[in-house]
């Protein structure tokens, strides 16, 4: 039996308080075991949660945080450590004593202890997850092909050189805010800005482009959401609530980072805050550039800050451009010369004239260009508002020589669309087919589609229409859009008005409305008792979404009708008079809020194409299913439709086209057995079955969330010619970008047989098999493909890989058992291979988590044994089989097998095939056998590059591999220049602690995810990685075995002369970032001269940034940030005795804007100054100096963060003030940010003002030995005093956790405040955690309360009122003060304080 003393016995050893916490364990094992098992349950929840939250947001196509993914990792880790704790207790918990029959004290121990440990961890996870408050994720940046606003056909002209130049220049100008280019429409505004816009993208000067076509029809709404879609950026604010939607803009705008806003095509003043636009002088981080045809209404009304006009081409280069645009005809027929030239001169010069009738004269005879010449003429007598005549012109011309009365047709609708609509061609096919446009009446609509493809084809050649953002829609330029309308009204007797007040009556004196286009800003109802008996079609948008009366009689006079749309409406019903519309053949009710659609079943005679994409609509009535005729049904976009009821579908034996919303998932079961209930009078998948089956149905859009509810005889896919179908998972974010006319998802399904017919049809196909599948096939047809989970060893044979000629995008992903892209089995298939494999287009390839894959192309070498059998020996990535002559985007994630990408021998051969030559993307990560990324021969392959991504590579020396001795020339040649532009290099092998993500910056939001198309090299998590470039050579040893060469980060091997931006982050291996001992030659080839943004962090080892010798690297510096390096003594090291003036020339940072200082626990000053002491060892000591002193010159700094920088006890040189000022330095400050610098007693000394009499914005926090803002030093006058203290402009004043200070401002200094403006502008200030104050405002204070906007004043103990109440005042005084907070729109007093009064 277990006495007392045996069981002290089994404790001995621990202390009294252990002891007793013990024994607790051993007493209340059942209690623990419970509250385990409780906060098991309560981490199950929050995983639960957390993991439908991540599939939403993925199914979104969002980004899932970094902390998030590590919260999942260490919950489900600690889960699987819970239950397995709790396992243990069900078979050792009745486990007794040896020596007796009492329980297991020594288990109970232990287990107590731990469950208690896990209670913790549990805790804390569970803290972590409600701070995340359901933040788990955010948009993905932009893809980086619908980044480029460049036109591909955009034409360099030498007399648009110098003001392309200007306009550039003006936008890099600090004092240029908005700048306004006019000229005639067609001249060719839009299309150069355009290209300025992405040149100045590319090379850094804008994070991002915003940009929003405005036109005659000025929607506020539309240009907000047109620069938010540019942006990638999606509002919280309701899509109706204008005010906040420009508050969300406004705020993105000035979060610090540059944005170019471009509103193109401008008729009135646009009011830029009423957007959400700062183009204000404050706001420095945002341009604005406007284009408009008047050049008054933008120097006058919008007062842009300079004014750029765009003439017509001089007639030389108008010439050059007209002859590309007609060919061959002017040289194979010198009679047409003359004629050319005058036709050519009549195009003035302008762009869009000069290729519309090039391109209708192509080919053509005398004769024709005779006629041409004699219209032009006549046409001249016509006017259109801001279009040049002979624009005109030549555009009426263009239009004339079209032979086809339906591309004439078709022209015409698509001026009906709204100025710079993308015009799906779906909807012209429909459009076209409703109004019979079409010759010989095509019996399909999908004989009609590819029939009004060839017109727009026919179109498109006469530059009378572009090409959209992808190939089912097009555009039209809103010049030729505007002779369009003025066509289509003497012809066709066409009316299109956008931006109308009001409903136009039938005109008197001309012929009546056929056709009607109309959108209405501020339109509340629709009138009764129109007649328009002629009219076929009526386009109404209503942008403002209001609730709109429609009378009944609306329909009446209308009875011609044959398409009607109606685009944003709210109606409660539609209109009875609709059912007199005998002859509606096409009607969209698109992105309406509508109630009741019953009435639509009195259209069942004729209406063919209903569309209902995007509309509120939650139940599709059963009345659809009466509409017999109808050929098209559209309910794309309907996300909250719910109900499509049993019958409805089966009944649409006509249909040719159904498109349902991916979102539905309420589909009824073919067997009870699988029926959700509340789906049982929905529609299943049974009534497709006669569709599919007469072989009408031809195009289908729909999700099968379970593979389950589709009935068990398959259904026939086979005739589809167009489908979008996901079984099992909807298409994501990513996915769901590419447009194609035929796209397969099947996730988590075995291939069906009945799949097997749109596998071989697909153009985009996304695979994720339950299980085991056969090798693909041989698919023609193919653009994307998208693989997961495939059981195989090869995905390809070489045949079929030989026959996917239309590829473009690849991407493999968690093969376990695959070892090659491409393979083959034994000896047979080697034999049979004859030639290479070639992917003549594809442009992105993406392999990643193939733990197995040996090679792309995967070959089998036969051993030397008597079996004859095979085995694969190691093998490059790629090998000279392969040819990728367009690849654009490359990744390799997670292959453990591969030990190097690109063979060296094979370089010579790749150039010659031009393979790999246009590589723009590389990333590589977690390729734990690789040491290095390129070959040393490979950088003429490489000169397109424009970002690399290296990360989690554990062995990794350097990222180029150089073999044995080579002089410095030699290797210097062999890399040769790198031409990039931004370069991030990060080193650890994990993330420690689960530390949040950097803040967004204009280059990296997150560790290795780009915001926008900048070059950028990334290297997150090398813990090997000691220089870029790696020499390898070999050691004197027996073996002759390699070893790696210690080497600065950067040395005389590879040189970057237009590198812009470099990012070295948790390198921790890495002593010094540059060579000194190259610096002269580096400096001399250029080395780093084009740098401006240096960011630096988490270097364990590093001392220093720069040393005294360089030159180059500080001169065009804009942004320095260093952060987290624990043994940084100084950001420049000197050596040796240098002069005064050697030293401020040196170090003059004339370009550097923003200045960051961060976890730098042993920064002891900018500048150490490094001597040799008198040892004999030549020790080296540093001096202690303040942060600045003479030594550095910042005259245009206007932002500086110094945090958490412990060893700082003052940050300006008091004796260096006078220095400072004479040269202007820190004269430019506008922003500083103080915070975590424990032994600072001031921020300023008192001898220093410039610096303040520019600070708008000053921050200063947990600085716990500061006694005052403003160092006062000794008795000093009251004038004097005032001098040194003013803060004219100050905007935002921020202090928290400050303990020492008693009042913020001086009661005795106010008068003299107020007489100089001192913080009269002050609009925002937060006072937290400041434990001695007692006022905030002194009684005496007025200027500062007059403008302020936001007060925040929370947690500071010892307060007893805001504003300090001076002995007895009447009511009618202290009333006055509080009105002093009149403005005042936020005002917000929390946490615990004595506050008795206000």
């Amino acid at each position: 039996m277990c006495t007392p003393q045996c069981i002290c016995e089994k404790l001995g050893g621990l202390g009294f308080e252990e002891a007793i916490r013990a024994w607790k364990y051993v007493r209340h094992y059942t209690e623990n075991l419970q509250k385990l098992q409780v906060k098991l349950r309560d981490l199950d929840d929050c995983t639960e949660t957390i993991t439908r939250e991540v599939s939403e947001a993925t199914g979104r196509g969002d980004e899932i945080e970094v902390n998030v993914q590590h919260w999942q990792t260490d919950a489900d880790s600690l889960k699987d450590d819970i239950e397995q704790l709790i396992g243990k207790s069900t078979t050792k918990a009745s486990l007794s004593c040896v020596a007796c029959s009492c329980p297991n004290i020594v288990w109970r121990y232990k287990f107590g202890k731990q469950t208690e440990e896990k209670r913790k961890d549990a805790d804390a996870l569970i803290g972590k997850y409600n701070n995340f408050n359901h933040q788990i994720s955010h948009p993905k940046p932009r893809p980086p092909e619908l980044e480029s606003l460049s036109d591909k056909n955009y034409v360099n002209f030498d007399s648009r050189a110098s003001i392309f130049k200007d306009i550039m220049d003006a936008l890099k100008d600090s004092n240029v805010n908005m700048i306004g280019v006019f000229g005639l429409g067609g001249v060719g505004k839009t299309t150069l800005v355009k290209e300025v816009a992405e040149q100045m993208r590319k090379d850094g000067t804008f994070k991002q482009v915003a940009m929003a076509v405005v036109s005659k029809d000025l929607n506020v709404k539309e240009v907000q959401s047109k620069l938010a879609d540019s942006l990638n950026f999606e509002f919280k604010a309701k899509a109706d609530d204008q005010k906040r939607r420009a508050d969300e803009l406004w705020h993105k705008f000035t979060n610090g980072d540059k944005y170019l806003i471009i509103l193109d095509d401008i008729w009135e003043e646009v009011k830029m805050k009423e957007i959400g636009i700062p183009c204000t002088n404050e706001k420095k981080g945002c341009k604005v550039v406007i284009t408009s045809r008047n050049e008054d209404l933008l120097r006058f009304t919008m007062k842009v800050d300079g004014n750029f006009p765009i003439a017509g081409l001089p007639e030389g280069e108008g010439w050059n451009l007209f002859k590309k645009k007609v060919g061959n005809t002017i040289e194979s027929r010198p009679e047409i010369n003359s004629l050319a030239r005058k036709v050519c001169r009549k195009c003035k010069g302008l762009p869009v004239a000069i290729n519309a009738l090039g391109a209708a004269l192509e080919d053509k005879q005398e004769h024709a260009w005779t006629t041409a010449l004699d219209k032009l003429d006549r046409y001249m007598l016509t006017k259109i508002e801001g279009i040049d005549q002979s624009v005109l012109a030549s555009l009426r011309v263009s239009y004339d020589m079209l032979h086809s009365a339906d591309a004439k047709s078709c022209f015409l609708l698509c001026c009906l669309f709204a100025e710079d609509a993308e015009i799906p061609i779906d909807e012209l096919m429909r459009l076209c087919v409703a109004r019979n446009l079409l010759d010989h009446n095509p019996d399909t609509l999908d004989k009609a589609r590819n029939a009004v493809r060839t017109i727009v084809d026919t179109l498109k050649s006469a530059s009378l229409l572009t090409t959209g953002g992808h190939e089912t829609v097009v555009k039209i330029h809103d010049v030729i859009r505007d002779v369009g309308i003025s066509i289509s009204r003497e012809e066709e007797a066409f009316l299109v008005e956008h931006g109308a007040l009001r409903w136009p009556r039938n005109p008197t004196n001309e012929p009546l409305y056929k056709a009607m286009s109309l959108s209405f800003k501020n339109i509340k109802g629709l009138p009764d008792g129109l007649v328009y008996p002629r009219i076929h079609t009526l386009m109404v948008d209503n942008t403002k979404l209001y609730d709109l009366e429609v009378a009944d009689n609306f329909f009446n006079g209308m009875t011609q009708l044959a398409v009607l749309t109606f685009t944003r409406m709210r109606m409660q019903r539609l209109p009875s008079s609709l059912a007199k519309l005998t002859n509606l053949k096409m009607l969209y009710l698109n992105k309406c809020q509508l109630t009741d659609i019953a009435v639509l079943k009195d259209l069942k005679s004729n209406l063919e194409v209903l569309s209902l994409r995007g509309s509120s609509i939650k139940e599709l009535p059963p009345e659809i299913g009466q509409l017999t005729s109808l050929r098209v049904l559209d309910l794309q976009d309907c996300d909250e439709l719910m109900v499509i009821p049993r019958g409805v579908i089966s009944n649409l034996t006509g249909l040719e086209e159904l498109y349902f919303p991916m979102t539905f998932d309420k589909w009824g079961a073919t067997t009870d057995a699988q029926q959700d209930p509340s789906s049982s009078d929905n529609a299943n998948f049974e009534e497709l079955r006669e569709s599919l089956a007469n072989a009408r149905l031809a195009t289908l859009h729909i999700h099968v969330p379970n593979v389950n509810l589709l009935p068990k005889e398959d259904l026939k896919f086979a005739d589809l010619k167009g489908f979008r179908i996901s079984v099992g998972s909807k298409f994501d974010y990513s996915e769901a970008l590419i447009s194609r006319t035929c796209m397969l998802k099947l996730e988590g399904i075995q291939l069906r047989n009945e799949f097997i017919p749109l596998v071989e049809k697909a153009e985009v196909l996304v695979l994720k098999p339950e299980s085991s599948v056969h090798p693909l096939r041989l698919f023609n047809k193919l653009t994307v493909l998208i693989i997961e989970h495939f059981k195989l060893k090869n995905l390809f044979s070489p045949t079929t890989a030989r026959g996917l000629v239309h590829l473009e995008v690849l991407e493999v992903t968690s093969c376990e058992i695959m070892e090659g892209i491409v393979g083959f089995e034994g000896q047979k298939d080697e034999n049979e291979i004859t030639g290479h494999v070639k992917f003549s287009k594809l442009k992105r390839l993406k392999l990643k988590s193939l733990s197995n894959l040996i090679s792309f192309f995967a070959k089998k070498e036969e051993m030397r044994t008597t079996m004859g059998s095979f085995s694969t020996r190691a093998q490059p990535l790629f090998n000279e089989q392969v040819i990728f002559p367009v690849l654009e985007r490359l990744t390799i994630d997670g292959l453990g097998k591969i030990i190097k990408i690109w063979d060296k021998q094979l370089v010579a051969v790749w150039q010659e095939q031009g393979s790999f030559c246009q590589l723009t993307y590389v990333n590589i990560k977690k390729c734990k056998k690789l040491m290095h990324v390129f070959p040393s021969n490979m950088h003429p392959l490489l000169k397109n590059l424009e970002k690399l991504e290296v990360e989690e590579c554990e062995t990794m020396k350097g990222i180029a591999e150089f073999e044995g001795e080579r002089d410095e020339d030699g290797v210097r040649n062999e890399v040769a220049s790198l031409a990039r532009e931004h370069l991030e290099m990060v080193g650890v092998t994990e993330i420690q602690d689960k530390q949040s993500l950097p803040e967004p910056r204009e280059e990296v939001e997150s560790l290795c995810r780009p915001v926008n198309n900048d070059d950028i090299i990334v290297f997150p998590r090398l813990p090997n990685l000691k220089s870029f470039c790696a020499k390898l050579g070999k050691a004197g040893t027996t073996e002759g075995n390699s070893t790696i060469h210690a080497l600065p980060l950067f040395n005389g091997k590879v040189t970057f002369p237009v590198l812009k931006k470099l990012s070295i982050r948790r390198m921790n291996k890495i002593i010094e970032i540059w060579d000194k001992q190259s610096t002269a030659v580096l400096e001399e080839q250029g080395f780093f001269f084009q740098l401006t943004d240096l960011d630096v962090s988490e270097c364990e080892k590093l001392m220093h940034v720069f040393h005294s010798k360089m030159h180059l690297p500080i001169k065009n510096l804009k942004v320095l940030r260093v952060s987290d390096c624990p043994t940084m003594e100084g950001i420049v090291e000197f050596e040796g005795e240098i002069d005064e003036d050697g030293l401020r020339n040196e170090l003059c940072f004339s370009k550097l804007s923003s200045l960051e200082l961060s976890g730098l626990a042993n920064l002891e000053s900018f500048c150490t100054k490094l001597e040799k002491a008198g040892t004999t060892e030549g020790n080296s000591i540093i001096h202690a100096l303040p942060l600045f002193n003479r030594k550095v010159i910042f005259p245009v700094l206007e932002k500086l963060s110094i945090r958490k920088v412990h060893n700082i006890i003052e940050i300006w040189d008091k004796q260096s003030i006078a220095v400072f000022e004479e040269q202007g330095s820190f004269c430019q400050l506008t922003d500083l940010d103080v915070s975590g610098v424990e032994k600072l007693i001031h921020v300023f000394p008192s001898e220093m003002h410039s610096p303040l009499k520019n600070m708008k914005v000053l921050r200063v926090s947990d600085c716990p030995t500061m006694e005052g803002i403003v160092e006062s030093k000794g008795e000093i006058d009251e004038d004097g005093v005032m001098n040194e203290v003013i803060f004219p402009v100050l905007e935002k004043l921020s202090i928290r956790k400050v303990h020492k200070i008693i009042e913020i401002w001086d009661k005795q200094s106010i008068a003299v405040f107020e007489e100089q403006g001192s913080f009269c502008q002050l609009t925002d200030l937060d006072v937290s955690e400041v434990e001695k104050l007692i006022h905030v405002f002194p009684s005496e204070m007025h200027s500062p309360l007059k403008n302020m906007k936001v007060l925040r004043v929370s947690d500071c103990p010892t307060m007893e009122g805001i504003v300090e109440s001076k002995g007895e005042i009447d009511e009618d005084g202290l009333m006055n003060e509080i009105k002093l907070f009149t403005d005042t729109e936020s005002f917000r007093i929390m946490g615990k304080a004595k506050l008795l009064s206000r």
